[in-house]
């Protein structure tokens, strides 16, 4: 009986490496909540807290997938958020950011039909807006941190959620008299799809 449990647990151990082990390229989508935390500006004055209402964020992704858990990916996320207040004080205004990355992500062991995920990656943000007066639009270096849920929902086809962190070097933004600097980073959290391209498909 040992010996058959044993036997069967290798089989499943071996179909799953084998499903698993299907490298070939992908593109993914996702939409979500931004959730970007007080940010500072900071001018000739001083530094000033700026406050956020909960904003949208969209984007999607062209990658390739090494079949041994790694992916390497090209992606892009688009977000927008109204601003809250300017030094505790309610005001009008909108900070946005498009982002471009190199990144990479892992899956771990999986659970049921859940594979766990990780990654990181790197590049640029365009980051504009108008906030207190000042207003801006210019490309910084950025990087992010990821982690998801991933299930296969049909062929080719998983559905994704996942949590996102990023940040960028502050944007210099213009203003009447002076200029500010702009902080940035944001909390996304997400849903989305990865589509798998047949063996040769692309």
């Amino acid at each position: 009986m040992k010996k058959f449990v044993l036997a069967g647990s290798a089989a499943i151990i071996a179909l799953a490496a084998a499903a698993a082990a299907q490298p070939g390229y992908y593109f993914s989508g996702l939409a979500g909540l931004s959730l970007m935390p007080d940010l500072g500006l900071k001018n000739t004055a001083g530094k000033t807290t700026i406050g956020f209402d909960d904003g949208y964020a969209y984007g999607g992704a062209l990658g390739y997938d090494m079949g041994n858990g790694f992916r390497l990916e090209i992606d892009t996320v688009h977000q927008m958020s109204q601003l809250k207040s300017v030094g505790g004080v309610s005001a009008a205004g909108h900070l946005y950011s498009t982002s471009l990355m190199a990144n990479a992500t892992y899956d771990l062991p999986s659970y049921f039909s859940l594979t766990p995920y990780i990654g990181a990656g790197a590049g640029a943000q365009n980051i504009g807006g108008s906030v207190a007066g000042y207003t801006g639009n210019v490309w910084r270096p950025a990087y992010q941190v990821e982690a998801g849920l991933r299930d296969e929902i049909a062929p080719n086809l998983d559905l994704t959620t996942e949590y996102r962190f990023s940040q960028a070097e502050a944007a210099k933004f213009d203003g009447i008299a002076d200029t500010a600097n702009q902080h940035f980073s944001d909390h996304l959290l997400s849903v989305g799809f990865t589509h798998h391209f047949a063996p040769g498909g692309m």
